[in-house]
């Protein structure tokens, strides 16, 4: 049996780590650094679930949450936002970009995996 999926994207190096020590036993984890490498990633291969960072250079999590959503095939795709952006005003705007859920950072482990099994 295959592993699910998972896609990352996030600019720092060390937030990848953490998501890869936490996630890379038990799922299929890659991970990218900017939103635009996210967008690509899913044409080239559909993920299970995408945990998308929102302040990345290049391409912010936002715009790529909309751009996967827009690809064929792709709506379904459960997107977690994970950004250190807690405001309720900010967690609004990422879940309207249609974002199944948002875990604001730093993130409890056991919490993120939790919302993790839920989507998939």
């Amino acid at each position: 049996m295959s592993k699910v999926y998972i896609l990352a994207a996030d600019d720092e190096p060390m937030n990848r780590l953490i998501l890869e020590e936490l996630l890379d036993d038990d799922y299929e984890l890659h991970c990218v650094e900017n939103g635009a490498e996210c967008v690509q990633s899913v044409k080239n291969r559909r993920p299970d679930l995408i945990l998308l960072d929102i302040n990345m250079p290049v391409m912010d999590g936002y715009q790529a949450c909309k751009e996967i959503k827009a690809l064929d095939g792709c709506f379904d795709i459960p997107i977690i936002m994970v950004s250190a952006l807690a405001s309720e005003k900010e967690i609004a705007k990422g879940l309207s970009c249609e974002a199944a859920a948002y875990v604001t950072k730093p993130f409890n482990e056991e919490e993120l995996i939790k919302v993790v099994k839920c989507f998939i």
